[in-house]
């Protein structure tokens, strides 16, 4: 099955195009894809499509990861479940200690 969906975030305009052999798996992705966090734990605020921007990065390991940033700065990174699909994390704030210890709020 072959699934099409078109969503904007940030003022960029997605289409994304999910063909799985299982409808519930193409439905899943296409959903879960097109549909970030609704809540903003960091800034207790409601995220709209026009507060948010997709980013992506690779580390040096060359694992790509792919989160949503809202106006306020925090982040939302997209995971993986073991079984498969993917979920949001909640949103959380790169706060660093010192130069040397670094750590993420979490809400």
């Amino acid at each position: 099955m072959v699934i099409k969906t078109k969503f904007t975030m940030g003022g960029v305009e997605y289409e994304l195009h999910v063909d799985e052999k299982d409808e519930m798996d193409a439905l899943h992705k296409s959903i879960a894809l097109s549909n970030p966090r609704s809540y903003c734990a960091a800034c207790k605020t409601g995220t709209r499509p026009e507060d948010l921007t997709m980013t992506t990065n690779k580390d040096k390991e060359g694992n790509t990861y792919v989160s949503v940033k809202h106006k306020c700065g925090a982040k939302s990174k997209l995971g993986l479940f073991k079984a498969g699909g993917f979920f949001w994390h909640e949103f959380e704030v790169y706060v660093p200690k010192t130069q040397t210890e670094n750590t993420v709020e979490k809400f």
